[in-house]
């Protein structure tokens, strides 16, 4: 019989009550039920009645996954005055513990790993939910090692406690006959062939599809490179390999707009900008794998004491390969001008070549070198532009598990810039930046993060007008929250100081306290000097603070509150976009 639920327009959620949850907290099921009572963030919760029974079923799968396998949960609500009061009744049963685990039939993985990669242990409660969620995991090993045409079974045997076979057979390993491409449109199969990463009869390897697929979609042609394993019909050990291709639209325009960090100065980090871009892009140059595409951008900085409109025009060449090599490179035309609002309004402007190439170790990691030719308005009262020619390499090693939400891992980053020395050009620089990050689980929820910087600028003539911000700069929502937005240190005539050597180092506690809603605790340290010898603990600058973070789909939002730490009369609220780090 179907069940009917009663109109529930204008009802409002007045309690939760749950009966028998021993073993389960109220914080726990509030975190994962979607009908939840009043709290400080939602005042007036509207009550759906048809989300109930989703809930009920929602605990009952949380239950399982702690090993209460016989839970039974009946769920109820009244409602009186426009106000809703739901009601879970709870038989948590018994809690089943693991007590054997016998794995059967493999020969290409240890038990161990097996073991390892379903998450199951002698003692723990047995958690079938996590099983079925990691077998990929197992198939995933297995494929990367020919086992193409493996299965796994995972049987349990409840009694008292709970026993556990997998059996697993591994089948033969599968070799690669021939590749099919699908549906490539009108470029040259030739550009194609050159990006797999296999040949015919290698055997088959998860990750070698993966780097196909990747590189396939980097051609910037696709949006999709589906690789398909077929079954030669009269062979248990060969498969044909399909590739099927979604092309993007060959030519396009895109526009987007929105709150992101933008960098506006050399020597400083990105500054939270309301910005927008509009780009007209040709994803097929000459029917090639050669991007051109022509974009305009135009930001504003919401720092309060940094308000430098940013408008920038770029055209640019991009592609895979260079001179037969598979590097991807990209030529860089540009014009930029930054408007600055002083007893006057000045414009600072800025144009030139920009030739970058990328090797990527692996998803995230990288090797970047960037050869720069620019001239650029350089001191505020003179006509003069100031030619400058320089190369840098960039050393890119990302280790962290998520890119936006990020728990555990570490990430190094080394970049160099030699200026003049070898290009030639008006001015004569070294300048090397350093950063170390690290992230450290705590609990099921929580993460404690560092960030460690320090650069430093060799050969920089003090008669350098630094009007365009090439040393380094701190202060701001995105390295010293304790200070206005570049202003860590100041001139004589309250203009931003900066240095040839800096160090900074920021600490945050991250700590969830409703679904999406998180509370940080930080603390930033920073130095700005010209003297090495003032490296030193005692010269650091510190503030601390707290802020609050909401998850979106785009990444975090931040609020934060911090106060000098020698200097407590002085504190500031600063605005942010995604994690500091």
């Amino acid at each position: 019989m179907e069940t009917v639920y009663p109109k529930t327009d204008d009802i409002i959620i007045n309690s939760v009550t749950l009966n028998g949850n021993d073993n389960v907290s109220m914080n726990e099921v509030f975190y994962l039920i979607r009908q939840r009572p009043p709290n400080w963030f939602f005042r007036r919760p509207d009550f759906d009645s048809r989300l109930i029974k989703l809930d009920a079923l929602t605990l009952k799968s949380y239950y399982h996954s702690k090993g209460f396998l016989d839970v039974v949960i009946e769920e109820s609500f009244t409602t009186e005055n426009e106000l809703a009061d739901i009601l879970y009744n709870i038989d948590e049963g018994k809690q089943y513990y693991l007590k054997n685990i016998s794995v059967h039939g493999n020969q290409s993985i240890s038990e161990g790993k097996i073991r390892n990669l379903l998450g199951v242990e002698k003692g723990r409660p047995y958690n079938p939910v996590f099983i079925n969620d990691n077998l990929f995991a197992v198939e995933n090993a297995y494929h990367e090692l020919g086992k193409l045409f493996f299965t796994i079974k995972v049987l349990d045997e409840i009694s008292d406690s709970v026993n556990v076979n997998i059996q697993i057979k591994e089948g033969k390993d599968i070799h690669i006959k021939n590749t099919y491409l699908e549906k490539i449109g009108s470029i040259d199969s030739s550009l194609i062939w050159r990006e797999l990463t296999y040949t015919p009869g290698d055997i088959y390897s998860k990750q070698n599809m993966d780097n196909t697929s990747r590189r396939l979609r980097e051609m910037g042609m696709f949006s999709m490179a589906n690789m398909i394993p077929v079954k030669v019909s009269d062979s248990d050990s060969l498969v044909n390999m399909v590739i099927e291709f979604h092309r993007y639209k060959q030519r396009e325009w895109n526009s987007v707009g929105g709150y992101d960090p933008i960098r506006f100065a050399e020597g400083a980090e990105p500054i939270p900008a309301i910005s927008g871009t509009i780009e007209w892009r040709n994803r097929s140059f000459l029917n090639t794998p050669t991007q051109f595409s022509t974009k305009l951008l135009a930001g504003i900085p919401v720092e309060e004491e940094f308000v430098v409109p940013r408008l920038r025009f770029d055209m640019s060449f991009s592609s895979s390969w260079f001179i037969g090599i598979r590097l991807p490179t990209k030529l860089i035309g540009f014009y930029e001008t930054f408007i600055e609002y002083d007893e006057k309004v000045k414009t600072i402007e800025r144009y030139g070549i920009n030739l970058s190439q990328l090797f990527r170790f692996d998803k995230r990691s990288y090797f970047e070198s960037k050869s720069v030719w620019e001239s650029f308005s350089d001191q505020s009262e003179s006509d003069k532009n100031i030619e400058q020619r320089s190369i840098g390499f960039k050393v890119n090693i990302d280790k962290k598990d998520d890119p936006f939400f990020t728990r555990k891992g570490y990430s190094l980053t080394s970049v160099f810039k030699s200026a003049g020395y070898i290009l030639g050009g008006e001015r004569e620089y070294l300048k090397a930046d350093f950063t170390v990050q690290t992230y450290r689980p705590i609990g099921e929820k929580s993460v404690f993060a560092i960030r460690i910087k320090l650069g430093r600028i060799w050969g920089w003539d003090s008669n350098f007008n630094d009007y365009s911000y090439e040393k380094f700069y701190l202060g701001g929502s995105t390295s010293m929250r304790g200070w206005d937005v570049l202003r860590f240190e100041e001139t004589a005539t309250n203009n931003p100081s900066g240095e040839i050597i800096r160090f900074m180092t920021n600490l945050e506690f991250r700590f969830p306290i409703y679904k999406t809603i998180g509370i940080t605790l930080f603390s930033d340290g920073g130095l700005l000097t010209d003297h090495s010898e003032n490296l030193s603990p005692n010269f650091i600058k510190w503030d601390s603070g707290i802020g609050i973070m909401i998850q979106t789909p785009l990444g975090p939002a931040r609020l934060d509150y911090a106060i000098q730490v020698d200097n407590p009369r002085k504190s500031k609220i600063q605005l942010g976009v995604q994690n500091l780090f």
